[in-house]
C-alpha cells in the first residue's frame, strides 16, 4: 500500500469514528428529557441575574403558563384528545396524548405531579372539576402535568379560575 493509500485509509476510519461520536451525542442531545425545573443557583436565593429594572415579580400561576398532558384511563377511545382540545380552549398548553400506564384506573379525573405542593397541578385539577384528586408521583407521565381521565369524565367546570398564587413569589427576568 502506497503513503498516500495509507493516509486516505487513515483518515477514512478517523472520519467515521468522529462522525458515530458525533451522532452518538447528537442523539443523546435530541432525546435527553427537558428539565421542567427552573430553579437554578441564581433563583435559589430569589435574585434571577437581570437588572432590577428588568424584573417580574409572579404572585400567580396562569393556565396560557401551565403545560399539560393527557391521558385516557377509562375504556372510550379518544377520550384523551378531546379532554385535550377542551384544556387547550380553556387556555392550558398542550403537552401529550395518549392512553394511561397499565394498571393506571380513575373513575373520572385525576391530576398527577412530581413537584410536592404544585400550583400548576392544582390550577389543573380546579379546572377539571372540585372533586378530582392532585397525586403525587415519581413517575413522570409525560411534560408538565399529567391528567388521567375515566369514562366518568364528562366536561371542564366553567367557574374555575384561570389562575392560582404562588405560596411565594418568583421573580424571573422580563
Amino acid at each position: 500500500m502506497t503513503a498516500r493509500g495509507l493516509t486516505t485509509a487513515v483518515s477514512l476510519v478517523v472520519a467515521a469514528v468522529l462522525l458515530c461520536i458525533m451522532g452518538v451525542w447528537g442523539y443523546n442531545a435530541v432525546t435527553a428529557p427537558i428539565s421542567d425545573d427552573t430553579t437554578d443557583s441564581s433563583s435559589a436565593n430569589n435574585d434571577p441575574g437581570c437588572a432590577p429594572d428588568d424584573q417580574v415579580v409572579e404572585q400567580f400561576v396562569r393556565r396560557a403558563e401551565v403545560t399539560v398532558s393527557v391521558y385516557n384511563g377509562g375504556k372510550k377511545a379518544g377520550r384523551a384528545q378531546a379532554t385535550m382540545d377542551l384544556l387547550e380552549r380553556a387556555g392550558f398548553k398542550p403537552g401529550e396524548v395518549g392512553n394511561a400506564p397499565d394498571g393506571t384506573a380513575v373513575p373520572r379525573a385525576a391530576v398527577y405531579t412530581s413537584k410536592a405542593d404544585d400550583p400548576a397541578a392544582e390550577l389543573v385539577a380546579l379546572a377539571l372539576g372540585h372533586d378530582t384528586q392532585v397525586v403525587h408521583s415519581d413517575e413522570e407521565f409525560g411534560p408538565g402535568v399529567a391528567v388521567v381521565i375515566g369514562d366518568r369524565f364528562k366536561h371542564l367546570d366553567a367557574a374555575a379560575p384561570s389562575k392560582v398564587k404562588l405560596p411565594e413569589p418568583k421573580t424571573s427576568c422580563q
